[in-house]
């Protein structure tokens, strides 16, 4: 229970903060060289489930020149019946360069931690190419390709019945050479609803990491929305003791400082 209040308590003063920002003081100029996306996300099933479920995703993006600096961190919690269930983190940084105004070379890491998964992290490094498909006010579609060289470190995993761990074995450090590849999708279907989707898969020999988002967000003013957020994470070959894929449904809200010329996501 001590989880779950520090968790709201996080939210609630989040949402505070960014509605108590939203709307800009007059005459500030919009800067033409940033964007930003946050969002806090959070669901309860009382009863006989009695399960919580909360979610936070800041991305930011900044232009120098033909550079694109992109850096983002998220995060997800779950318990049910009081004993955490899922507890994940991941951070990436990647720098894009503009080869033409749809074509770029980008150079990246991410590094993920998640407790439930089987592997105590994975952290990774590469380099690719990437091209945008769309990128008008209305759609954006960014698809790239690239290779780099991963290591983790698997765990076994002991869980009781609903799915807490009691035990962590740490197994040997193993590393590999992968291929990196990822897509960013945005549509306005109009001035008030918008729906987003990225998806990111690092694949080797000992394990194909799969992350995917999708929200579907619904504008409350200049800078605040209504979001329904679903995540995917999916090991394709996850140690004795855990399952390949954890799903997440929340809702919450968005704050977003829009840049027309730029997206926060890759």
């Amino acid at each position: 229970m001590q989880n779950q209040a520090v968790l709201l308590l996080v939210a609630v003063s989040a949402v505070a903060g960014v509605a108590a920002a939203d709307t800009p003081p007059a005459g500030e100029p919009t800067n033409p060289d940033w964007a930003m996306r946050a969002l806090a996300g959070y669901s309860k099933t009382g009863g006989n489930t009695d399960n919580s479920a909360g979610n936070a995703l800041f991305h930011v993006a900044h232009v120098m020149g033909n550079w694109k600096l992109l850096f983002g961190l998220e995060g997800l919690y779950g318990s049910t019946k009081g004993e955490t269930t899922a507890q994940a983190w991941a951070t990436y940084l990647q720098a894009n360069y503009n080869i033409t105004p749809r074509f770029y070379w980008y150079v990246g890491g991410r590094y993920d931690d998640d407790r439930f998964s089987g592997f105590a992290y994975q952290e990774a490094v590469k380099s690719g190419f990437g091209y945008k498909f769309f990128d008008s006010d209305t759609t954006r579609l960014a698809l790239q390709l690239g290779a780099g060289y991963r290591r983790l470190r698997p765990e076994i995993l002991v869980k009781n019945d609903i799915g807490a761990v009691i035990s962590r074995t740490e197994q040997p450090e193993e590393s590999e050479a992968i291929f990196d590849a990822g897509l960013a999708f945005e549509h306005s279907f109009n001035q008030y609803a918008k729906l987003l989707a990225a998806v990111t898969v690092q694949a080797g020999s000992a394990n194909t990491l799969t992350n995917a988002n999708v929200a579907f967000q619904v504008k409350m003013s200049d800078r605040l929305s209504l979001t329904a957020a679903y995540k995917l994470i999916d090991n394709s070959n996850p140690p004795p003791g855990s399952g390949a894929r954890d799903t997440l449904l929340t809702f919450g809200l968005t704050y977003e400082m829009k840049n027309e010329k730029l997206s926060p996501d890759l």
